[in-house]
């Protein structure tokens, strides 16, 4: 288990609950396909494997590349073998592969539009005989339920606590097909600086519908610099800040990397800096650990990073962030940190290898930008 992830201290009820319920209402013994959907560190999955010896495939996917990686260790771990692991949006990424089951536990705050594609979309992923079991919070569980009814999705199986619903279902609805639009909670122009910006932005990513204090102090500091070259933007968050700049700065802009744990992250600000400016080039990696980017990209090759910190306790992530900068950057070029005062007072503790340009504080935030010596 990870800190940095959900049920960081102990595998939650909800989790435990659907296992459970699959041990006992299904039939287990036939069963050769599993795709578990938002997995997590793995539970679910690894313990169906560890315990059907006749299962033959199994796919976990997630869109934190750090869950991803945790279920790697977890098969290591339990010595299991032949898994797919697949860091990516739920239902996207498995190609056209059928499966005998498909699990998931279903987050509280996925959004409406998010769920009603998940649940309306999730049984085309069956063999002919295949079922689909979920769980989802007792507060959701009328919606999950009327929008399967909608999608002309058969239940199965249902039982709840006052915590929790677990549902079985096959069936989906023709009408829905692969779309990201479903992940959208609003579409805006921003202004910042005088400079306007259209944006799409997503759920369960701050600044939605406005600028976080984060978001505008960092904004603020970086209006009055000149960036140009090749740049890293790690934790981008709804792409607020690499999309400004790059407008700002026009051509001067080389090509930008996008960098996260959160594949959602990298996909909604990828998509608003090219809507925002043609002919720009935009990469996206999706990394567990921060100082991973050292072996992704060349040394001592890009002119600028920006990163919005986010701690992780009981983990050198401040180590982590100042040897990317290090590795990565070139000799005067600019590494730009932003964070919650408290987590960037221990960051910035020691600088060996920059100089500080500029540090401002706003309401519990900091920022600072260093250039590397």
């Amino acid at each position: 288990l990870s800190q940095a992830l959900f049920s960081s201290f102990s595998i939650d009820a909800g989790t435990t609950m659907l296992l459970k319920s699959v041990i006992k209402e299904r039939d287990l013994t036939s069963l050769k396909s599993i795709y578990d959907i938002g997995c997590g560190v793995g539970v679910i999955g690894l313990a169906l494997k560890k315990g059907l010896p006749n299962l033959k495939e199994l796919t976990l996917q997630d869109r934190d590349a750090l869950a991803v990686e945790y279920s790697k260790e977890n098969a290591k771990l339990n010595s299991l073998e032949d898994i797919d692991f697949s860091c990516d949006l739920a239902l996207k990424g498995v190609d056209d592969k059928k499966f005998d089951m498909v699990l998931s536990n279903i987050p509280a705050k996925a959004g409406e539009k998010v769920l009603i594609d998940f649940l309306s979309r999730s049984g085309s992923f069956l063999t002919e005989n295949g079922t689909c079991c979920v769980v989802i919070v007792a507060s959701l569980a009328q919606f999950a339920l009327s929008t399967l009814q909608n999608s002309g999705c058969e239940i199965l199986h249902k039982e709840w606590n006052k915590q929790y619903t677990v549902i079985h279902y096959r069936g989906f609805s023709p009408r829905y097909s692969e779309d990201f639009s479903a992940y959208i909670r609003n579409k805006d122009t921003f202004n910042f600086d005088e400079e306007n910006y259209k944006m799409e932005t997503v759920y369960n990513i701050p600044d939605f519908d406005s600028l976080s204090y984060s978001t505008t102090l960092g904004m603020a500091m970086l209006s009055s610099y000149r960036i140009r070259g090749k740049s890293l933007y790690i934790n981008p968050g709804q792409g607020h800040i690499p999309t400004y700049l790059s407008i700002k700065h026009g051509n001067d802009i080389g090509k930008i990397t996008l960098a996260s744990r959160d594949i959602l992250q990298n996909t909604i600000s990828k998509n608003n800096i090219l809507n925002n400016r043609e002919n720009i080039d935009v990469q996206s990696l999706s990394i567990p650990y921060v100082d991973d980017l050292i072996d992704e990209l060349p040394k001592n090759s890009l002119d600028f990073i920006g990163i919005e910190v986010t701690p992780v306790s009981g983990a050198n992530w401040f180590t982590m962030i100042k040897e990317t900068g290090k590795a990565l950057l070139k000799e005067d070029g600019l590494f730009f940190i932003l964070g919650k005062s408290a987590a960037m007072f221990t960051l910035l503790k020691e600088t060996k290898g920059f100089s500080t340009i500029e540090d401002k504080k706003y309401k519990g935030h900091r920022a600072v930008l260093l250039k590397k010596n």
